[in-house]
């Protein structure tokens, strides 16, 4: 915190001298003011202002976080499909104003972290890459939130899923130093058959904290195992996903794990050693074909005390098993129901709360039938 404050007064003092003499309302403000209003901009604003006086040049290296976003670059509203002239257009953008912010950072400076969301396209600026690796390998920056998304037209589903996969991969191997300070890591349209996506998570990623993925693929009815002693995770979540399963065999500080859709027609989850998980939230509209499953068997060997389960449809996917229940209920303090229709309400509601007698918040939503 000393040293913090330190430099916090040295480039204040840097900056205060530089717009010695001028009377404008603006300059009159504080640091602290002007930093408030750099929040509340995109990154295309703040690398604007860098050029306003000396004194603006280093206020961005103030911010707690600073965030990179590509989508502040593409024009609004949004065509549909979007041209990859505009995505490459952006990423170009992106690439400029971060060399604004970075380039012009001075040697003392030090952000604990940067939000970098960028659309990945054959056209990738490698520049892109280059500022971010020297600003991690200068230690200017100590911690990365990236989100790696694309929005090329889709040709063929699969084909762009492991194209997505081949780009994904390649970048990390031109700039390794992205994956030491990786703290947060967003995935969308991956398809990582042929990627060792175990080794690149669990062991390159040493600091990772926060893992989401968005529509991603292990091939077909692929049961996914981890098992990571070593890893920081805390936090996984799945968004439609092609996987059959997961199966969690060690992850010693995972504490939240967020399902939403799978189709498979057995128990998604399977847990091993998670002694800090803590919160567990399953949504999926089942269709016909999805046998109900045991929620007792998907529990065993966690300790939850938040549970969230979102029905969305007139399927209810777990079994009716009452006192059985209770051995993984034991410390169950927070219980949510959502999506379950009003035939069910009353008689789902007897049969978990029967086996949850900790439960000292229970939420639950009801739906009706759709008109025939």
């Amino acid at each position: 915190m000393k040293s913090k404050r330190a430099r916090f007064t040295r480039l204040s003092s840097i900056a205060s001298n530089n717009v010695r003499g001028h009377d404008d309302r603006l300059t009159a403000l504080s640091d602290d003011i002007l930093l408030s209003i750099l929040r509340r901009v995109d990154i295309a604003t703040a690398a604007r202002t860098s050029a306003l006086s000396k004194r603006w040049r280093y206020l961005p290296w103030l911010l707690p976080k600073i965030n990179l976003d590509a989508r502040d670059f593409l024009p609004s509203p949004l065509p549909d499909p979007i041209k990859p002239q505009l995505i490459d257009r952006a990423m170009t953008s992106l690439t400029r104003a971060t060399r604004s912010l970075l380039g012009d950072c001075r040697s003392e400076c030090t952000i604990k972290r940067i939000s970098l969301k960028i659309l990945m396209t054959s056209n990738l600026p490698c520049d892109l890459g280059l500022l971010v690796s020297d600003a991690i390998d200068r230690e200017m920056v100590k911690e990365l939130d990236l989100d790696i998304d694309h929005k090329e037209p889709i040709a063929c589903r699969y084909e762009d899923l492991f194209l997505q996969a081949q780009r994904v991969e390649r970048f990390f191997r031109a700039y390794p130093s992205v994956l030491r300070c990786l703290t947060r890591l967003h995935l969308h349209g991956v398809d990582f058959t042929e990627w060792d996506i175990h080794h690149f998570l669990f062991d390159c990623c040493g600091q990772l904290q926060h893992l989401s993925m968005h529509e991603c693929e292990a091939g077909e009815r692929s049961v996914w195992q981890i098992n990571a002693p070593n890893s920081d995770l805390r936090s996984l979540e799945i968004y439609a996903s092609g996987l059959e399963s997961i199966e969690v065999l060690c992850l010693p500080k995972l504490e939240r794990l967020h399902w939403d859709i799978w189709f498979s027609s057995s128990p998604p989850l399977r847990f091993g050693s998670v002694p800090a998980l803590k919160e567990l939230f399953l949504l999926n509209d089942a269709t016909l074909h999805q046998g109900a499953f045991s929620l007792r068997e998907v529990l065993h060997g966690a300790n939850i005390h938040t549970l969230n389960l979102h029905f969305q449809g007139e399927k209810v996917w777990i079994k009716p098993e009452g006192n059985q229940l209770c051995s993984v209920f034991s410390n169950l303090r927070k219980l949510s129901i959502y999506g379950i229709y009003v035939e069910f309400e009353l008689l789902w509601m007897i049969n978990l709360l029967e086996a949850a007698p900790s439960v000292e918040i229970f939420d639950i939503e009801a739906r009706k039938p759709l008109p025939v």
